[in-house]
């Protein structure tokens, strides 16, 4: 089985890095700002409302800020899974909206080194990849595990399978072709079986 993985918040734990470092940004520029808006977002510069000025500014400084110190850790069991899924005999595809500018001139560079660091082998690794419908469909993908919606609706359109990631903002998609998974383990246990349900 071809198997699309996101990055951030599927195979890393950003989200509470990026609310504490904009809480941090937002204290720094707007120190009379006393409230924020906190919804069912996983965007934490909308939650505080950031100029898109500011929101560009923030992902440059926040993201060489956590590369820098080695803030980002990965999700629990994600380099076990991902690596079971390779020696089952799957092929393991990082696909990854992030953006060079955001991640100091280099996402894969930046992402490649990460991913080594922390022992999670892969076939083969994209970036700035804004369209994951077009990008699972051209690598022949059967399934995306990704914990954004958007991105799920994109490849569920090329009628191409969805794991989501659950977490506050997407529990309430639902497509046909999506399933939700709480954990790496969930995980690999719903690919063992539609392994084998798909025959492939």
């Amino acid at each position: 089985m071809k198997i699309a993985i996101d990055m951030d918040d599927c195979i890393t734990n950003t989200q509470e890095l990026d609310f504490a470092c904009a809480w941090n940004y937002n204290k720094l520029h707007h120190p009379n700002d006393e409230k924020f808006h906190y919804g069912i977002n996983h965007d934490a510069t909308k939650i505080f409302k950031f100029s898109n000025e500011e929101k560009h500014a923030f992902y440059i400084e926040q993201r060489s800020f956590i590369i820098d110190n080695n803030l980002i850790e990965p999700k629990p069991f994600a380099k076990d899974v991902i690596n079971k899924l390779l020696e089952d005999g799957h092929e393991i595809y990082i696909v990854t909206s992030r953006e060079d500018e955001y991640w100091k001139g280099d996402a894969k560079g930046q992402t490649k080194k990460w991913l080594k660091k922390h022992g999670i082998n892969f076939t083969k690794l994209f970036v700035n990849c804004l369209d994951k419908g077009e990008k699972c469909a051209e690598l022949g993908a059967h399934i995306l595990i990704d914990d954004n919606q958007k991105y799920a609706r994109q490849v569920n359109s090329w009628g191409i399978r969805t794991i989501i990631f659950t977490a506050p903002y997407n529990r309430n998609y639902k497509n046909i072709l999506s399933t939700h998974a709480s954990c790496w383990p969930e995980i690999y246990y719903i690919i063992k079986g539609l392994t084998i349900s798909l025959g492939i």
